[in-house]
């Protein structure tokens, strides 16, 4: 080939990568979070967008707290194009103008379609169905040994001993559903949430919880590591561990769903690229090889055509499981009161001074 052709054909080149990479992107950010979870992401959703579309997807190994995504917003500081927060974080980011809007135009009409409901969000798309579950170590409660089948019985710390974890209020998602259950709150009157009677019910637990855990690889380690006996944390961690042969066991009853949402913060200088990242990572088929990697709920129901019997039976939405789970009020966190102040701010503020006393 002489040198003009040569030229000519990478100058073509060229302006085919450009076509396919939206204009003005240079490298995506997407948050992709820790651990096993990151791992899932990295397989089932990075590595083949990259593929697919030629754009370059830089991971942050990190979690979106709503006080990070508020200070990169205000400071039009964009660190992360592409974040997933859990669903009262997206009602207060909404609330505040942070996200940017879904572009539902790009989906195929059959993607939309097992996106149905409250998965399908205007300024994001549901990325997941995860419950918090009630684990334990089965070398310690053995085959005959009684084992905590409820929060009541978790927070019997003379009946069942033994080290526990549990998710601490860092960023507002926190055991405040389950320390009311274990106060003995029925399920139907846990909203509004008694924020008084939620940590008079942690007081007393207290003293029996070794660590409050903060991302969810860290309270999967915990109980990897067998420094605690029980433990609140998300039904895939302790179900990758159960693939992993540690002794670990699931109680399902009163296990809490949490929705998470994909979503741009605002002033993103990728949102192009963004959209198609989110589309692709809510596609069915993608979504069941993430679910087989990490076992929670699809969001697109079409997944489960795709996903295994066996890995089907043990996500939050089988319906054996589905029939034992307390759909988390989310839409709660959001309300107000006259000052302002949302319920979800008003737990951290409160747990960041109760976790010092």
């Amino acid at each position: 080939m002489g040198r003009h052709s040569l030229l000519g054909s990478c100058l073509a080149g060229a302006a085919l990568l450009l076509l396919a990479a939206p204009a003005g992107a240079e490298t995506l950010y997407v948050q992709v979070g820790g651990g096993d979870w990151a791992t899932a992401n990295m397989a089932a959703f990075v590595e083949p967008f990259e593929k697919e579309t030629g754009i370059d997807v830089e991971p942050v190994r990190d979690f979106m707290p709503l006080s990070k995504l508020k200070l990169m917003v205000e400071n039009n500081n964009i660190e992360v194009d592409v974040a997933d927060v859990p669903w009262p974080d997206y009602n207060v980011a909404v609330q505040n103008g942070w996200l940017e809007p879904i572009d539902y135009g790009i989906y195929k009409p059959g993607e939309l379609e097992g996106l149905a409901g409250h998965a399908r969000k205007d300024y994001g798309v549901a990325a997941m169905y995860a419950a918090y579950v009630l684990a334990y170590r089965t070398d310690v409660y053995t085959a005959g040994v009684a084992r905590p089948a409820n929060w009541v019985e978790f927070w019997d710390c003379a009946k069942f001993p033994g080290e526990r974890t549990l998710r601490g209020g860092f960023y507002g998602s926190g055991p405040w559903e389950e320390a009311l259950l274990a106060d003995g709150v029925p399920v139907d009157q846990l909203y509004p949430m008694d924020i008084d009677r939620v940590f008079a019910s942690l007081d007393r637990l207290k003293p029996c919880v070794t660590k409050w855990w903060k991302e969810g690889s860290e309270g999967q380690q915990l109980l990897a590591d067998g420094v605690v006996d029980l433990a609140h944390v998300f039904n895939a961690r302790a179900t990758n561990l159960m693939r992993q042969g540690v002794p670990v066991e699931i109680e399902w009853n009163q296990a809490k769903l949490q929705i998470d949402f994909w979503v741009i913060p605002k002033g993103s200088k990728n949102v192009e690229a963004a959209q198609k990242f989110i589309e692709f990572a809510t596609r069915a088929e993608n979504q069941a090889k993430w679910a087989e990697l990490f076992p929670y709920g699809p969001s697109n129901q079409n997944a489960f055509q795709h996903i295994s019997a066996e890995t089907a039976a043990i996500l939050p939405t089988a319906p054996e499981n589905w029939a034992k789970v307390i759909v988390r009020n989310d839409d709660w966190y959001a309300e107000k009161d006259a000052n302002g102040q949302t319920n979800l701010e008003k737990l951290v503020e409160r747990w960041n001074a109760w976790a010092i006393e």
